[in-house]
């Protein structure tokens, strides 16, 4: 576990080359604007937010900063946004961007929460610390055919919450999978992963959009993928959807202050949101918010651009 930033340039535990493309992904044709080349802005980071199903929408986020020519020397993510940085990490290029994409196309509640009924109440009977095996979100784990931070192409950070001491707790080597488990267990729907000593719980308990981990590092420029959304006037239908918009109200306090906080600084760049009024465990019409996602952040970084350039004359 890593307690505090520590250097990201050294490429003593991370491998030049991008791990092994795994199996059975699909390759995606895709007509997008010209590529740019890469930009050498000083050390970059790139931070993706916890957010559940709406994480789709960080795949058009990403793809939108590999168009701009944008390689990050971090990647911090919590909890859904340390799927996804794990995935970036591996590969920060478009084929990376396409598998990813065909993750999310393949994700189902079934897949990810399939548990039936009477396993959810054996369960709650037996006073079990949670409702759902976390097989599924293993497997897709897996399906990343990468085992160790080492291997990541890109540096790496999770974020992820040791329920023991109520602290943050930092990845940034040793296995891949444990770490991405624990910032991903949402509490009382997934167990409690153990792990370097830590009882780990979902990141987003404690910062859900970990922008400050970012800027406390040697980063000239911090791109913001923020996934999360504000609370809407949907009532909750169970007792998992209870769970989860009480979450989501606890977590949003400190995204909306942090927002506040560093949308001021220079360094951070915040890429616009998308309108996602799915329920917390529809997976349906991911390419439709990848593409919205992808557009808006395309649209945005452009103008960005245009701005830059003509204020340097």
């Amino acid at each position: 576990m890593m307690s505090a930033w520590h250097r990201f340039d050294s490429s003593d535990r991370h491998n030049e080359n991008v791990a092994r493309r795994p199996g059975g992904y699909r390759n995606v044709l895709r007509f997008r604007q010209r590529r740019q080349q890469p930009v050498d802005t000083g050390k970059i980071a790139v931070v993706l937010s916890g957010g559940g199903n709406r994480g789709v929408a960080q795949v058009g986020m990403l793809r939108a900063l590999v168009d701009a020519g944008i390689r990050p020397d971090v990647v911090v993510g919590t909890s859904v946004g340390s799927l996804n940085g794990a995935a970036f990490a591996r590969d920060p290029s478009h084929a990376g961007i396409d598998d990813l994409e065909a993750v999310w196309q393949g994700l189902s509640r079934e897949r990810l929460f399939g548990d039936g009924r009477l396993t959810r109440a054996w369960r709650l009977a037996s006073r079990q610390s949670y409702i759902f095996g976390s097989e599924g979100l293993a497997d897709v784990i897996d399906g990343f055919g990468v085992e160790s931070f080492s291997e990541l192409a890109v540096p790496l950070r999770v974020v992820a919450c040791d329920l023991a001491s109520g602290a943050e707790a930092i990845f940034a080597a040793g296995p891949l999978k444990p770490a991405l488990l624990g910032s991903c267990a949402l509490p009382g729907v997934y167990a409690p992963v153990e792990h370097d000593g830590c009882l780990l719980v979902d990141g987003g308990v404690i910062n859900n959009v970990p922008v400050s981990h970012a800027l406390a590092g040697p980063v000239e420029q911090v791109y913001v993928c923020d996934a999360s959304a504000d609370l809407d006037d949907q009532v909750p239908r169970s007792a998992i959807e209870v769970i989860m918009r009480s979450f989501a109200i606890a977590r949003h306090g400190r995204a909306r202050r942090d927002h506040e906080r560093y949308e001021s600084d220079p360094r951070a760049v915040f890429l616009p949101r998308v309108v996602d009024q799915r329920r917390p465990f529809d997976f349906s019409g991911a390419s439709e918010l990848i593409d919205k996602a992808y557009t808006a952040s395309r649209d945005f970084l452009a103008s960005r651009r245009a701005a830059a350039s003509i204020a340097s004359g």
